[in-house]
């Protein structure tokens, strides 16, 4: 670090010198050692994806749902589970397309683009997933008809 100085070698970053930014980090990384938020996360995912693969066979609605619990993705139209990019394409996008603008509709806010996860956070109830799970039941059978 000595080299590091005016006329010597200049340093530069994102977050050189930002002590909200490290506090925020180190708020952070405390949190996560003492809240159980990794394994709530997964608990509210898992729970999704089961209730959304439910609906959807319930509404023989081909699909599959890569990813993991707390960011995984829906694809319509095809139960195949993506190996590369290209496969994506082998969904329904317009069938998703219409199925996000009735969960937006309803209050539920996925991106418009079915390559795109879904993201959880902590603080993702369990009511929350109940009421996104009778939304998107909602919204398929609004598609549907």
């Amino acid at each position: 670090m000595m080299t590091i100085q005016p006329g010597a070698m200049a340093h530069g970053g994102t977050y050189s010198g930002n002590v909200i930014g490290t506090a925020a980090a180190i708020a952070t990384l405390e949190t996560l050692e003492s809240e159980p938020i990794i394994e709530t996360i997964n608990k509210r995912g898992k729970a999704l994806m089961k209730g959304i693969g439910e609906i959807l066979t319930e509404a023989n609605i081909p699909h599959t749902l890569p990813g993991v619990p707390p960011m995984f993705g829906i694809i319509l139209g095809t139960d195949e589970e993506p190996q590369d990019f290209r496969d994506y394409f082998k969904g329904d996008g317009e069938l998703y397309e219409e199925l996000a603008m009735e969960l937006i509709k309803r209050g539920v806010q996925p991106d418009g683009d079915a390559r795109e996860p879904w993201f959880l956070c902590y603080a993702l109830s369990e009511e929350d997933v109940n009421e996104t799970l009778n939304v998107f039941n909602d919204s398929i059978k609004a598609v549907k008809k």
